[in-house]
């Protein structure tokens, strides 16, 4: 049994798998633990088993809270934890200036496309910022960073002295009636506009047709729009992957 942290900036994925194809998971707040105690318990009460003596893998993009999971390992875990980086994962060619910058997010999606998917392939990850991931011929040659639908909600709030907090859904027009909708069609469709735009214009650079992959949990706003498979589980399995390359390298 391996134990996975998916640490992103506004949640966390917690699961819990045998085979890196089945995950038992839990969807929780990043800042929802303070210390390895706090960890230990949370998490017994949420899987409602005993999860202590277990190897663990961290892939983070919030750095602060990653000794949390050192301590935790140490002390509850069987002290086996490995922190997704592209450093130590050999089997992709990190085609960009500094490999070590990639997000391990990132890493794990690429990881995983490139195991089931093949050697070509566009992966768009739907989190509090909306990455896409190039892969071409078994390179990684880089992507795109773009704010999320709920940043740009977030920021429109924030940045201005009227404008509401509105819900994010979708709004079947183009046209707004009101500030909601005006919103509302500003964050959705128009970042989707943009994602497919991009991502045909990066489908020029191969020369055969790349499988374009849509994972995370606001996937559902684009896509029926960027034509594409859906896989909510790519993150998660890219973790697993480059915990069996770790392992097989150790013996």
């Amino acid at each position: 049994m391996v134990l996975l942290f998916d640490v992103g900036n506004t949640h966390t994925t917690v699961a819990i798998t045998e085979n890196g194809k089945e995950f038992r998971k839990y969807r929780i707040a990043t800042k929802k633990y303070e210390t390895e105690d706090e960890l230990y318990v949370f998490l017994r009460n949420l899987f409602h088993e005993d999860i202590g003596n277990l190897t663990i893998v961290v892939s983070s993009v919030v750095p602060s809270v990653n000794v949390v999971f050192e301590y935790f390992a140490n002390k509850y875990g069987n002290g086996e934890i490995y922190f997704v980086n592209s450093l130590e994962y050999n089997k992709i060619k990190w085609n960009v200036y500094y490999p070590r910058e990639i997000g391990a997010d990132r890493i794990c999606d690429v990881i995983a496309a490139y195991k089931d998917y093949g050697k070509d392939c566009i992966v768009i990850d739907y989190g509090t910022a909306i990455t896409i991931e190039v892969l071409k011929d078994g390179v990684y040659e880089g992507g795109v960073i773009m704010p999320g639908f709920a940043m740009m909600i977030d920021a429109l709030f924030k940045g201005t002295a009227k404008l509401p907090l509105v819900e994010l859904k979708p709004y079947e027009s183009f046209i707004g009636k009101d500030t909601e909708s005006n919103i509302r069609i500003g964050t959705i469709n128009a970042t989707v506009g943009a994602i497919k735009y991009v991502v045909e214009e990066i489908k020029k650079e191969y020369q055969k047709p790349p499988v374009v992959i849509h994972t995370g949990g606001q996937a559902i706003y684009a896509q029926e729009v960027v034509e594409g498979i859906v896989d909510k589980d790519l993150t998660l399995r890219g973790m697993y992957y480059f915990y069996e390359e770790k392992k097989s390298l150790a013996r």
